[in-house]
């Protein structure tokens, strides 16, 4: 048994651990399954948020489940504890269960039972660790309440295939679901299509790339989203709120895991989680909200979101064992007390000197790799906890014509995010923006970092030894620039970064992390990524400082595909509500009708092409004509844009490529299952392996279904 095992069942027995019962089943048993313990007169129990499997590994997967019970209102009625209330103290007593796993979805062969307990200190979630299994197998497993109900849906898992395997392996990723903006039918298209699929063309597992839930109310109309148990928190306008508590967070899991597609999707296929910002506070660094100041301080909302991240995503953490020789950094939550304490916002630390904040933060660490068999190696970072603050302080960003993290000048980034080491370390006092000058704050900070120290380190080693035919990095925020050429249709305009909460405000770091890709020779990298509300994809580069015809001395070192959201608005959508029809910027997101005859989605466009390629499509009605004047130079690593989507990615991995799908499919406003789910687009892209110097071969998009505008008017 693991030390860490040892541990945690050790504190378990004592009273203190609360959140699991790690329960190593036996290889087979035999018999009758085990009977669960009887139920007082009249308790009913409910499983509301069904079952789930995560972190398939050979020999194990994280097995979890959620029990209620109700009893008779005369002889118990219901009270609202200190643990619904805040996560203290306790909410009634611990729900036995019985769990069953078996080869057969009938469970005519039952491999192993064992009786656990949902304690009431975790609101009732149980996550048990199934040890003993075999490698790249299917198997079955439910949970059994004492009066003998269970969960709506038999559970399936499978787990990952033996590292020296070859295989193939089959997967999707998905981002962004905002319960109030859409029904989750992404998940219900990935049913569908798994339900009817060939043996090797099933999916083995789901990863999730974050957003998961949002902390706040008011991301969409489509459904409504009950108030916060304990109120939740008001925002600086009044208004907006978000959680605040536990039971905020709690409140909020439970609601999105009622969706009838997603806990579907959950009993069907395993999930791989890591997390973005909204499973704590939109755009997010460390435990910092940026809702006001941009260093709001949340520690206790970051210990309160862990705690619920950790009670209802099953994964496995201080048990993971690495991959490739690395041990993990992975751990299970533990509680901290903490204080909201001011933050500074200075860059470049791994987690802020302030003793309170790393408390915080360390409460639990999902950084993570897994390898699936010989061809696959996934590698899982956490890009929110260890990074320093966006490089431009909102009140500056905000004088230079943008908004907080919005809209910021690639000259201004590119000198804050460097710090003092910027132009050979002799960074300026001040910087022009136009006819303003700005301080240059940064300029005695050492460079921005997202990974934080600790976390790259292990990145980098587990890059190094990993001998997968394949290195995937999975994480929340796009390594791929999606910039604005201002400066094409105004000549006192400048290019911006659209936004630098994802890695374009941390230019430095990146170029380092794939400089490493680059002088190690680690070929055959893929970047898997989402959180910008818009499918993409593209060449993954060192810098992107070239472009256009001098695109050849700039290195290509793989390819990443960013996943839209589930059901979370897209950016077009969000840039279409934001900006007015007399709006300067407005022909770079839509032509109204004058090109197409309908909301043309000029945002591609201005992504793929230049600002100059839309503008001039509106002006003259021609998409033809917009092309012509497409800028050469602009984000050339760009293959594809969709930016008014939502969906879901698959991939195939195989010894010889990656084969990427990237499903749109219809608005989810609509009930999901009463709407046809054939997706109104899939664009598939292939990247073949290589060895030595051989160059990178990323072919596609090759596109079924309608064509996102422009590629709509060039084959029109």
């Amino acid at each position: 048994m693991p030390t860490s095992r040892r541990a945690f069942l050790e504190r378990f027995l004592k009273g203190a651990g609360c959140f699991a019962v790690a329960a190593s089943l036996p290889g087979t048993t035999t018999g009758a399954p085990a009977s669960p313990a009887p139920g007082r007169s009249g308790v009913t129990y409910q499983f509301p948020q069904g079952l789930a499997s995560g972190d398939p590994l050979p020999t194990s997967v994280m097995l979890w489940t959620r029990a209620t019970r109700e009893s008779p209102p005369e002889k118990s009625p219901p009270e609202r504890s200190s643990a619904e209330a805040g996560g203290k103290g306790k909410q009634g007593s611990s729900i036995p269960l019985a769990l069953h796993v078996s080869r057969d979805e009938d469970f005519s062969t039952v491999v192993a039972e064992r009786q656990i307990s949902a304690p009431a200190e975790s609101d009732h979630t149980a996550r048990v660790l199934v040890e003993d299994l075999q490698p790249g197998t299917t198997y079955y497993y439910r949970f059994e309440a004492p009066d003998g109900s269970r969960p709506a849906h038999v559970g399936r898992t499978k787990t990952a295939p033996a590292p020296d395997e070859d295989t193939s392996v089959r997967f999707a990723f998905a981002s962004c679901q905002a319960y109030e903006a859409g029904h989750f039918g992404a998940y219900r298209w990935l049913l569908e299509e798994d339900a009817s699929a060939s043996p090797e063309k099933k999916i083995d597992f789901v990863l999730h790339l974050g957003d998961f839930i949002y902390e706040g109310l008011g991301y969409g109309e489509a459904r409504t989203m009950p108030d916060f148990p304990d109120g939740g928190q008001h925002g600086p306008d009044g208004t907006e709120r978000h959680a605040r508590t536990l039971a905020d967070y709690r409140h909020l899991y439970k609601r999105y895991l009622s969706d009838p597609d997603l806990q579907e999707a959950r009993a069907r296929f395993p999930f791989v989680n890591i997390w973005d910002d909204h499973e704590f506070s939109n755009d997010a660094w460390q435990s910092a909200a940026t809702y006001e100041s941009g260093r709001d301080p949340a520690q206790q909302r970051k210990v309160a979101a862990n705690r619920a991240w950790f009670e209802f995503i099953p994964a496995v953490l201080s048990d993971h064992p690495g991959t490739s020789d690395q041990p993990s950094h992975a751990k299970d939550f533990t509680e901290a007390a903490v204080e909201n304490t001011p933050l500074e916002a200075d860059r470049g630390t791994e987690v802020h000197s302030d003793e309170n904040n790393q408390a915080a933060v360390d409460t639990l660490t999902i950084y993570r790799s897994f390898r699936w068999g010989r061809h696959l190696e996934l590698v899982l970072t956490d890009t929110r906890s260890y990074r320093s603050a966006h490089p431009i302080p909102p009140e500056i960003n905000r004088r230079i014509g943008g908004t907080d993290r919005y809209l910021a000048p690639l000259r201004a980034v590119e000198a804050f995010d460097a710090g003092k080491t910027y132009n050979d370390g002799n960074p300026p006092d001040s910087i022009m923006i136009g006819d303003t000058e700005i301080s240059n704050v940064r300029r005695d900070q050492p460079p921005g970092t997202m990974l934080g120290p600790r976390q790259k380190r292990w990145w980098k080693d587990v890059m190094r030894s990993s001998e997968a035919t394949w290195k995937v990095w999975g994480h929340s925020v796009p390594t791929l620039p999606m910039r604005l050429d201002l400066d094409s249709v105004d000549p006192e305009g400048e290019t911006v970064v659209f936004t630098t909460d994802t890695w374009d405000g941390y230019l430095r770091e990146r170029e380092e992390l794939m400089r490493f890709l680059e002088t190690q020779e680690i070929t055959n990298f893929v970047s898997l990524s989402g959180d910008n509300h818009n499918t993409f994809a593209g060449a993954v580069s060192p810098t992107y400082e070239h472009s256009g015809p001098e695109a050849a001395a700039e290195p290509t070192l793989g390819a990443e595909f960013s996943i839209c959201g589930i059901s979370s608005p897209s950016v077009f959508q969000a840039l279409l509500q934001a900006i007015g029809p007399d709006s300067a910027l407005r022909p770079l997101v839509t032509g109204d009708g004058r090109i197409q005859g309908d909301q043309e989605v000029s945002l591609n466009m201005t992504f793929l092409h230049g600002a100059k390629a839309s503008v001039t499509a509106a002006k003259t009605g021609s998409a033809r004509q917009g092309l012509q004047a497409a800028n050469p130079a602009h984000n050339s690593h760009l293959r594809y844009v969709d930016s008014s989507a939502q969906g879901i990615g698959v991939v195939t991995v195989t010894e010889d490529n990656v084969e990427t799908e990237m499903v749109t499919i219809p608005s989810p406003v609509e009930t999901p299952r009463a709407a046809d789910p054939t997706p109104l687009r899939t664009a598939r892209f292939r990247l073949a392996a290589r060895n030595g110097g051989a160059p990178v071969d990323l072919r596609g998009p090759e596109i079924s279904g309608q064509p996102p505008f422009p590629l709509s008017a060039a084959q029109g």
